[in-house]
């Protein structure tokens, strides 16, 4: 049995502009029993992006829903993943016309799945992403946030199917989680950058790991009660972007455990401290240690600063600017060894969590 459970959440940053929310998510069994899910987030700078937000979840899943039927091989899902993109894209471009509006006023990212509780087909456009838990009990980026080449400007939907990745997960698949970036950037900390895993599992594990949710339809909605608190709760106030979580279990499927390191809180001390020698190595070049780069790999840009509308790329202009990552990163200080936000916020976020979760 597939079981889904899923939010979006204003957030604090738009509560204080009196905007809406612009996430949005979907998600819908299907006759032959799969399931399809989409989220999206309408881009921060978008005046109108919490329209297509909504449009491009609900076109998604409603053309899916035309064409999966009880006779679809799961070969043939890629095809009708790449339409229901296409018709997403299409009717917010016929919709912003005949408004006679701008279309850079309804940006959005969409990332979407078609899941049969071992199969996964998945698309995806901007930032954000899908996160997979397979059989063997391993977490699996799917996807990867698609920015311009300066790093920062997230590619949009209306960039075009040049700029849309589709494909299926080659793993057997326990459970699939959709995010927009407001909480995704949190279940990969920058401090685990280049570390072996990546995830910070025991957050992420709590949101999709069926050995330790144990969802059933019956526990279902408390399931979801209890990670939209955790969520709108004192853990997450350094989060002030939306945030949109989905996921989808096979019921009957519990991963395979691992050994408990896997699982085991990771030394965030020790992690601050080599990224701290490595970004600010002139503050511990008169010490003497054992630190080796080898244990270091280098993290992206903490924080997206908002950028012009008029970049050019490859096939298309005005690649949008998004506020988001300034509103769900960690700030990196100016000065690790005085500055008290080095392991404050980072390690505050991961202490509350562990309280929260007991």
């Amino acid at each position: 049995m597939l079981i889904s459970y899923g939010m979006s959440i204003v957030g604090s940053s738009h509560v204080t502009k009196n905007s809406p929310c612009q996430d949005s998510h979907c998600y819908q069994v299907l006759s032959n029993g799969w399931v399809t899910a989409a989220v999206a987030d309408g881009v921060g700078s978008a005046k109108h992006s919490e329209i297509a937000s909504k449009m491009a979840c609900d076109i998604f899943i409603e053309t899916c829903k035309e064409q999966i039927t009880e006779d679809t091989k799961f070969s043939e899902a890629k095809k009708i993943i790449a339409e229901a993109y296409r018709k997403a894209d299409l009717k917010i471009k016929e919709y912003v016309g005949e408004l006679e509006d701008s279309i850079t006023d309804y940006d959005t990212t969409l990332s979407a799945v078609i899941y049969d509780g071992r199969k996964l087909i998945y698309g995806h456009s901007g930032d954000g992403g899908i996160v997979a838990l397979t059989y063997n009990g391993d977490y699996i980026k799917v996807t990867e946030p698609q920015k311009a080449e300066d790093g920062i400007c997230v590619i949009p939907l209306r960039a075009g199917e040049n700029h849309w990745e589709f494909g299926e997960c080659e793993a057997d698949v326990a459970s699939v989680l959709l995010a927009t970036d407001g909480v995704y950037d949190n279940f990969m900390p920058y401090l685990l950058k280049g570390q072996p895993v990546e995830f910070y599992i025991p957050l992420i594990r709590w949101f999709m790991d069926n050995n330790v949710i144990g969802i059933t339809e019956q526990n279902r909605q408390e399931v979801e009660d209890s990670r939209r608190s955790f969520l709108c709760g004192d853990s997450c106030k350094s989060i002030t972007d939306d945030k949109t979580v989905l996921v989808v279990f096979n019921a009957d499927m519990s991963p395979k455990l691992k050994e408990d390191s896997y699982y085991a809180e990771p030394d965030w001390s020790k992690l601050q401290d080599i990224w701290n020698r490595k970004a600010y190595p002139h503050l511990y070049k008169d010490k003497s240690d054992d630190f080796s780069e080898n244990d270091f790999k280098e993290n992206p840009s903490q924080n997206e600063r908002t950028c012009s509308d008029e970049v050019e790329t490859d096939s298309f202009q005005n690649i949008t600017k998004h506020s988001s990552g300034s509103d769900t990163q960690t700030n990196i200080p100016d000065n690790p060894v005085t500055d008290d936000t080095a392991n404050g916020n980072q390690s505050k976020f991961f202490s509350i969590f562990k309280r929260h979760k007991k």
